[in-house]
């Protein structure tokens, strides 16, 4: 019997891409869960509005799909807002992957597990100046990170005497048309656009520009994600896979090359609200395991990324006028 593989998160930014990638793969049912009615899917996808908080519905869902493999993106993803709204990303994070833990055990006993967590649970872990391993002891900052890795070991636990495997993927940064004003290179773009525009004066507000940040584009991320699903059957349960380009860019180089893409000059203005507190200077990871372990490599040109961000930017911001 072919894969049945059910996606959570599935109308985020990333899990429309994943949906794109996995829709191609020919696998025997995809389903992608979200919390609204209405998201659109590629050919070959199904999509149900299914909130990991409803036990029951979630549940009858897994009853009635009985997926072989879960990949679980349903999350809190933004790590500045999760510092504001504590109570609401342990509940999205912690407690809805519980949910879905249970029901997997109740309804897909037999099911693989893809977690995915974040590059986020290392945290002081990078304050070494090395490209962490998946052998690193994570030391994790913040709400978003502790939740993160606390799903890391809950699932760990509640997995362990069952039949279900668990397969854990840390991704690092990664962006792309579509990622919301949140995140750092967007909030770049999208700026970029809206001075173009003439809808706000030449000026661009940022954060920390001097911090080093392991950069992907979300494409890659997604066929990252997609592989690991192809080589489940060889991998051990348990496994941990880092998810990274290798190569750390720093934020000011970054916004040097939105820069040199924009249509307009316009002035750099520090507004201190924009940096993380507990900020983590340098960040990279080592992908030795996953290229190994399932051939992934990332395949799109950094400048790739930023030329069609900075595009889909310039698109929402003609949309918003």
């Amino acid at each position: 019997m072919g894969r049945r593989v059910l996606v959570t998160g599935a109308s985020g930014f990333v899990g429309r891409h994943v949906l794109t990638v996995l829709a191609s793969a020919g696998h025997a049912a995809l389903l992608g869960l979200g919390r609204h009615e209405g998201s659109t899917v590629p050919a070959g996808a199904e999509f149900r509005a299914v909130d990991l908080a409803d036990r029951e519905g979630l549940a009858a869902c897994l009853r009635s799909f009985r997926p072989s493999h879960v990949l679980h993106l349903a999350a809190q993803a933004s790590a500045a807002q999760a510092q504001g709204a504590g109570a609401e990303t342990w509940r999205t994070n912690v407690a809805g992957l519980l949910n879905l833990a249970d029901g997997l055990l109740a309804e897909a006993p037999e099911s693989t597990l893809i977690f995915v967590s974040s590059s986020e649970v290392y945290g002081r872990a990078f304050l070494s100046g090395e490209s962490v391993t998946e052998d690193t002891v994570p030391k994790p900052v913040g709400v978003y990170a502790r939740t993160k890795r606390v799903g890391e070991e809950m699932l760990a636990d509640v997995l362990a005497e069952s039949e279900s495997r668990l397969i854990i993927l840390r991704p690092f940064n990664h962006t792309g048309p579509g990622q919301d004003e949140r995140f750092v290179v967007p909030s770049f773009a999208h700026q970029i656009a809206r001075i173009e525009a003439g809808l706000i004066p030449p000026r661009l507000a940022v954060g920390n520009l001097d911090s080093y940040r392991d950069f992907l584009d979300v494409r890659d991320v997604a066929r990252a994600y997609a592989m690991t699903i192809e080589a489940s059957e060889r991998l051990e349960s348990g496994t941990i896979l880092n998810i990274a380009a290798g190569q750390p860019r720093r934020i000011r180089s970054v916004l040097d090359d939105l820069t040199q893409l924009a249509r307009v000059p316009f002035e750099i203005v520090v507004d201190p609200s924009r940096a993380r507190a507990a900020e983590i200077h340098f960040a990279s990871g080592d992908n030795r395991r996953i290229r190994k372990a399932t051939g992934w490599m990332p395949e799109i040109p950094w400048s790739e990324t930023l030329v069609e961000a900075l595009e889909d930017a310039r698109a929402r911001v003609a949309a918003e006028k």
